[in-house]
């Protein structure tokens, strides 16, 4: 199976989902559900990473995949050892206003 590697970025997503869910909206138990559901849904990519639909722009330096767990789409790179997860969007949010950084 291959190794699940969280970006900076997209590690700060992760944690901020958490805090929005559990602190901004009160749910602690919401936000331990969904975090695990983004989880859960990494371990099901790291053993069929090609079943995320395929995300490229001219823009981008690389194709990426995407795959959407609850309100949230999961941005991510693959090769043979590892699923690289860049961003974690919320649906609601603009894309065109934020960026696959890659720090």
């Amino acid at each position: 199976m291959r190794n699940i590697v969280f970006r900076q970025r997209a590690q700060l997503d992760l944690e901020s989902i958490y805090l929005h869910i559990a602190v901004a909206l009160g749910s602690p138990k919401a936000a331990q559900d969904t975090v695990g559901s983004i989880y859960d849904a990494l371990d099901g990519i790291a053993q069929m990473p090609t079943l995320g639909a395929s995300f490229a722009h001219d823009d981008l330096e690389r194709e990426y995949r995407r795959t959407l767990v609850k309100n949230y789409w999961i941005y991510y790179s693959f090769d043979d050892e590892q699923i690289v997860v860049w961003r974690i969007f919320h649906t609601r949010q603009d894309i065109a206003t934020h960026t696959v950084v890659e720090f």
